[in-house]
This record gives C-alpha cells, sequence and structure tokens, in this order.
C-alpha cells in the first residue's frame, strides 16, 4: 500500500475528502457537518471538532490539502521555465494551469476539487478569499513575472487582472465542463472526453489572448485608460 493511499485512510483524510467532494456539490455552507462525518464513516460523532475544530478548520485543511499537491508541481514547472530563455505566454499559462487539469484528472482528488476551489472565495466571502489568494499567491505571482517579461502588457495592473480573470476562467470552465454538451449551439464535440487535448489547446489559446489583450482604437483608449 502507498503512503497516498494509507494516508486516505486516515480519519482526518476522510473526513476531508468526503467533506470536499459534499462541498464541491452542494456549497460550503449548505452542508451539515454531521453529514460530514457520516459520510466518512467516523466512528466517533465528535472527531470533525477533534481533528479541525468546526467548519472554518476543516475548510483550512482542505486548501492545505490541495496545496500540498499542487505546489511542487506548479514549483517544477516554474523553475523549469526560469532556465529557459523568455517563456512564451502559452508556456507560462501551461505551467499555471496544467496542474490544476491534472487535479481534475487524479482519482483522489478529482473534479471535486476543482469545484471546491471554484466555490471557496464566493460561498465563504473574506475568509475564502483569503484562502484562495494564499493557495495561488506563488504560482500567479511567477507567471505576473515571466508575462512581464515577455511584455505581455505595459500596465502591472492591468496584467494582474487579467491572471485573476484567466483563473476564474479555469476553475469555473473545468467545474462546468458538461455545458459544453448542452451549449445554446447544441453539444460540442469538443465536449466529447476523446478531444480532451484539443480542448486543452484551444482553451489555453483563448487564455493567452485574453492575457495579451488588443489594441483599442484611440476612442475606446481615451474612455478606458490603462
Amino acid at each position: 500500500m502507498t503512503a497516498e493511499r494509507s494516508d486516505a485512510g486516515t480519519t482526518r483524510q476522510r473526513l476531508m475528502l468526503e467533506a470536499m467532494r459534499l462541498f464541491a456539490d452542494e456549497g460550503l455552507n449548505a452542508v451539515a457537518l454531521r453529514r460530514v462525518v457520516q459520510a466518512a464513516g467516523a466512528q466517533n460523532s465528535s472527531a470533525l471538532h477533534y481533528h479541525f475544530g468546526g467548519r472554518s478548520g476543516l475548510v483550512a485543511g482542505i486548501v492545505d490539502l490541495l496545496s500540498e499537491w499542487l505546489e511542487p508541481r506548479w514549483l517544477r514547472r516554474f523553475d523549469a521555465l526560469d532556465r529557459r530563455q523568455r517563456p512564451s505566454p502559452y508556456a507560462v499559462v501551461e505551467a499555471l494551469y496544467d496542474p490544476v487539469l491534472e487535479l481534475y484528472a487524479t482519482d483522489r482528488f478529482g473534479p471535486s476539487a476543482v469545484r471546491f476551489l471554484a466555490r471557496l472565495a464566493w460561498d465563504l466571502g473574506h475568509e475564502g478569499q483569503q484562502l484562495s489568494a494564499a493557495l495561488h499567491s506563488m504560482p500567479m505571482q511567477r507567471a505576473e513575472t515571466l508575462l512581464q517579461d515577455a511584455a505581455v502588457s505595459t500596465n502591472r495592473e492591468v496584467l494582474r487582472l487579467r491572471l485573476l480573470m484567466s483563473m476564474a476562467n479555469v476553475y469555473h470552465g473545468l467545474s462546468d465542463r458538461s455545458y459544453l454538451r448542452r451549449s445554446p449551439f447544441g453539444p460540442l464535440t469538443l465536449g466529447e472526453p476523446r478531444e480532451a487535448l484539443r480542448l486543452r489547446s484551444h482553451f489555453y489559446d483563448y487564455l493567452v489572448a485574453g492575457l495579451q489583450g488588443v489594441e483599442r482604437p484611440a476612442i475606446d483608449e481615451a474612455r478606458h485608460p490603462e
């Protein structure tokens, strides 16, 4: 048995994984904590309070668990980009979001992890925003530095806004991926599982275009100065 599987069998791990699944499906404030205890098969009804203190501690524990999985993958990718001479914006997007796509595809965490993170800032307000900001601080700041070096935007505030919007697109886009099968245009071929690589490529093209922006006519620049 691997160390990961052994950890997943502990009461603390089971509580986090079952809570993540329930929170992802129903909302971080909508699930009674006793349901989490029941879903985790904990023998003691006070197990959740013992391990986490309450809902806030439980949510923070889930974020830490996902950070432990995501951070080394982000670090490897950004360290590799640092060794390259002026990586392309597309390569920066890959480094920033490939770990999230891989998280989505894991057996242990799967889509529930991404839906949980998509809900985090919205459901918990200030508290959730702080947790999300701490989780994404390192990769977002490293992406910003690389994109500035590539002269993607001369305005740091605009670049940061575009990065935040790209992050929202990734988390909510993955969470609502089934919408491609029920879109206003009817089912899209790109929504089929066999098209995953092509969907990733087109999605990243879209994100890169958003990060790079477009040059507006002079009249628009006067209305919307950078």
